[in-house]
């Protein structure tokens, strides 16, 4: 019996501590070489390791040299199996005619379904949820149609609830 509760309590004990204590800095820069690969760039970020996740703030985005968003915020955490990242007031295009704003955007990735990044957000457009399929490599995105589309209009098809957004990557 003691011998059980001990596996047990390794069980519990041995996932929390390698949560609590891995690279997470580290990890953040093994993200940053892998998007690099794909030519975007984040810089004049300051990293802040909490318990369970990285905090980044004023991170600037940039694709193939040219800015292309701005977040107050993104705070990333992770408990093996599970995958959680908030992007706070990011903005997209900024500089250009049309800005798109984004108070909150949701990212999930679960081992559950490997394959889907799932995004919840609320923005200018209006409440956006959708996917990202990795293996498709598809972004699917459905608006509703409580926000102000103006000239993203052209980037859309019209639903029955709103606007949808698909695009491959």
């Amino acid at each position: 019996m003691q011998m059980v509760r001990n596996i047990v309590i390794l069980l519990i004990v041995l996932p929390l501590f390698v949560v609590f204590f891995m690279p997470k800095k580290e990890l953040y820069f093994l993200l940053e070489k892998r998007l690099s690969a794909q030519n975007i760039t984040i810089s004049g970020e300051v990293l802040q390791e909490n318990l369970l996740g990285l905090t980044v703030e004023h991170p600037t985005f940039y694709l193939g040299g040219a800015s292309i968003a701005t977040a107050k915020e993104i705070s990333l955490w992770s408990v093996l199996f599970y995958t959680e990242a908030n992007f706070y007031d990011l903005q997209i295009a900024r500089g250009l005619p049309t800005e798109l704003k984004v108070n909150v955007l949701h990212a999930t990735h679960s081992v559950l379904s490997p394959l889907e990044v799932y995004l919840t957000s609320k923005s200018s457009l209006g409440a956006v949820e959708g996917e990202i399929r990795l293996k498709k490599r598809m972004i699917h995105l459905n608006i509703a149609k409580d926000g102000t589309i103006g000239t993203f209009a052209k980037f859309l098809k019209k639903s029955k609830k709103g606007w949808v957004y698909e695009s491959g990557f």
